[in-house]
């Protein structure tokens, strides 16, 4: 009788260091679990951040986009105004050097017709203060009647030419007159052409410089936006990296946790057996597949599947589908909440095939846990991850 209540004191003491071990390795399991739920929600915070900064990248291009076209626009019509002022500094030359000529062509016909105006006067003194006995000498030294009339018809043309020059002239110089007149209007325009012109020419460079520095000021804010985007994405590494040991870690735990149970444990290994459940089971057991292996393949998505039937199964675990997803420190998207948002949507009919496939009993995986591949647990790697 003592012996044996010394073995049952024996067997007492065994099961409270199993406890309080296993007690220690639920408490570390449970801390690692909150860190990685947190970092979880750090990650989805900083790829939100992420999104909506390159989303005001995308925005910021297309301003630039658009001051760059204004820009373009700009230049464009800057190139048609130089082009319409050096068309008109030609026409004002033109114009210019025209009004040259009229000015020395009126100024010949002035010259000749004073001349013309003093043959006449002279003609005209001679006749007068000559009398008109020497115009009567004049005809009466003709030889005959018919140089008389010759003679008498001369001073005649000579008098109408002298009037008709006269006339001319005079014709010539209003003529020469009103041709200065349109040129000096016609140039007067062009210089008031000009003058717009000009005036547009700096309208155009000022808006130009306007636009160039907002382009200027839109690409240093795409830099910085740009930066920002980049050090989100350096951030979201870093945690994807802190992340990634969590889980190692919890891989870990989860291991040493697994040895010490195994004596307990009644887990089925699968391929044989069917867990009851509902709807509603499968429903949350086809988020979780996407949520943690969405991208896998088939087997991949199975295995994750598997993982929690196997658990359902096992004595160390939560006998149903929701206790399994829903027990803390387990599934980090359950604790980051994209577990809630696929749930919500409905998963893909991939996951629910092979959540549907596990509960039926159709396991590929007898494994417990599972983690990234690139954590270094040994164990059956399907895709991404390592089934253990």
């Amino acid at each position: 009788m003592k012996h044996r209540y010394q073995y049952l004191w024996k067997m007492a003491c065994a099961a409270v260091v199993s406890m309080l071990l296993m007690a220690s390795l639920t408490t570390y399991a449970s801390q690692t679990g909150n860190k990685l739920k947190k970092a979880g929600k750090e990650i989805d915070e900083l790829e939100q951040k992420k999104a909506a900064a390159e989303e005001n990248v995308g925005n910021l291009k297309e301003q630039e986009s658009g001051l760059k076209g204004e820009l373009a626009g700009l230049n464009t019509q800057l190139s048609d105004v130089s082009a319409k002022i050096n068309e008109l500094e030609v026409k004002i030359a033109d114009k210019q050097a025209e009004l040259v000529q009229t000015k020395e062509d009126l100024q010949a016909a002035e010259r000749t017709k004073q001349q013309q105006y003093e043959s006449m006067k002279l003609r005209i003194r001679f006749v007068y203060e000559n009398g008109n006995a020497n115009m009567i000498e004049v005809l009466l030294g003709s030889s005959s009647m018919s140089d008389f009339l010759s003679r008498a018809e001369y001073v005649e043309e000579v008098n109408k030419y002298d009037r008709k020059m006269l006339s001319e002239y005079e014709n010539t110089c209003v003529q020469i007159t009103e041709k200065e007149k349109a040129i000096e209007t016609e140039q007067a325009e062009l210089t008031a052409m000009q003058g717009e012109m000009e005036d547009k020419e700096q309208e155009v460079n000022s808006l130009i410089a306007k636009t160039q520095s907002s382009l200027t000021s839109k690409q240093q804010e795409i830099s910085d936006a740009q930066s920002t985007v980049d050090e989100y994405g350096a951030q979201i590494e870093k945690m994807k990296a802190y992340e990634a040991e969590l889980e190692r870690k919890k891989a870990e735990e989860a291991k040493k946790s697994a040895a010490e149970q195994k004596k307990k444990e009644a887990a089925a290994k699968g391929g044989g057996g069917t867990v009851t459940a509902n709807a509603g089971d499968l429903a949350m057991l086809a988020a979780l597949v996407e949520c943690e292996a969405g991208g896998e393949s088939y087997d991949g998505q199975l295995a994750v599947a598997s993982v929690v039937v196997n658990r359902v199964k096992s004595g160390a675990f939560p006998n149903t589908v929701s206790g399994v997803i829903y027990q803390g420190g387990q599934f980090s998207p359950v604790a980051s909440g994209r577990f809630a948002m696929v749930l919500a949507k409905g998963a893909a009919g991939s996951c629910t095939q092979a959540a549907n496939a596990a509960l039926s009993g159709n396991t590929n995986v007898s494994s417990l846990y599972f983690c990234q591949a690139s954590s270094g647990v040994s164990g059956t790697v399907i895709g991404n991850h390592v089934f253990y």
